[in-house]
């Protein structure tokens, strides 16, 4: 029961090893504790993982939408490019009969 309240983050025997740098800035990386050093509650460290993921799951929607928007673009150039060049083939081949046909 005590282990289930337990923080090492306020054990005094553990102070030293949490004043090195190091692990200092990978508590705060980890969203632990504070640039000021305060203790990041649980329900606030919960909360801020949260806000985190639905942050990264947006900009992920976000980044898939606008690359489905450049590929539909892209797919739309192609098929001016392919209609262009097929009205310029069939243009051809009038100026081909029609100079056939004058020959004649």
């Amino acid at each position: 029961r005590y282990l289930a309240t337990y923080n090492s983050l306020t054990d005094k025997h553990l102070v030293g090893y949490f004043n090195n740098a190091r692990i200092r800035r990978h508590l705060q990386r980890s969203g632990l504790i504070s640039r000021s050093g305060r203790i990041i509650p649980e329900k606030e460290y919960r909360l801020n993982a949260l806000r985190r993921d639905h942050q990264r799951y947006v900009q992920e929607c976000l980044a898939r939408a606008i690359f489905h928007k450049v590929l539909d673009i892209e797919r739309h150039h192609q098929l001016e490019i392919k209609q262009k060049l097929e009205s310029s083939v069939r243009k051809e081949r009038v100026q081909k009969v029609k100079v056939r046909l004058e020959c004649s």
